[in-house]
């Protein structure tokens, strides 16, 4: 069984801002920094001609951070693999794929984001789907992180929008 997420969230910058954003090394830095307290690596940033962005990055999750159901079932520390592409549609929206995987652990999450302008900026169209594939406790560990992702999303929005905005 797997859990989803949806969520849509307005932002005062334009997609065209967004996209631009994401092709910058700085801001992934910072960005890795500000939410991974130092935890985190940019792997990889790629931007090909046709506007698409990939981002590979590793983060590293602490047990002392996990929840014990979680701890109790993969003992110590690991790394969540995860990858962002993004590119434009063509019409003034964008399209942008997340996946995530825990080497060495049945979890796994997929989202779809769009991104479409509004009159005020931008807003952003997210869906994903979370699945940890451990029979009894697997639905625990996806309820636990589902419940977290939209705080987490919704934090990274509000820091790519300051990112933009300081940065222009």
């Amino acid at each position: 069984m797997s859990r989803s997420l949806s969520l849509s969230l307005e932002a005062p910058v334009s997609v065209d801002e967004v996209l631009a954003t994401f092709t910058d090394e700085a801001y992934w830095r910072a960005r890795l920094a500000a939410f991974d307290g130092g935890t985190a690596a940019l792997d990889g940033l790629t931007v090909d001609p046709d506007g698409k962005v990939s981002a590979a990055l590793t983060v590293n999750l602490f047990a002392s951070r996990l929840p014990k159901v979680v701890t109790a079932l993969v003992p110590g520390d690991f790394t969540m693999a995860r990858t962002e592409t993004w590119r434009p549609a063509g019409d003034g929206t964008a399209r942008g794929v997340i996946t995530v995987k825990v080497p060495g652990a049945p979890v796994a999450a997929a989202g779809e984001v769009f991104l479409v302008p509004v009159k005020t900026g931008s807003r952003m169209e997210f869906s994903t789907k979370v699945r940890v594939s451990i029979p009894l406790v697997g639905g625990q560990v996806e309820n636990f992180i589902v419940s977290r992702l939209g705080d987490e999303i919704r934090a990274v929005q509000r820091f790519t929008n300051d990112w933009i905005v300081t940065n222009r």
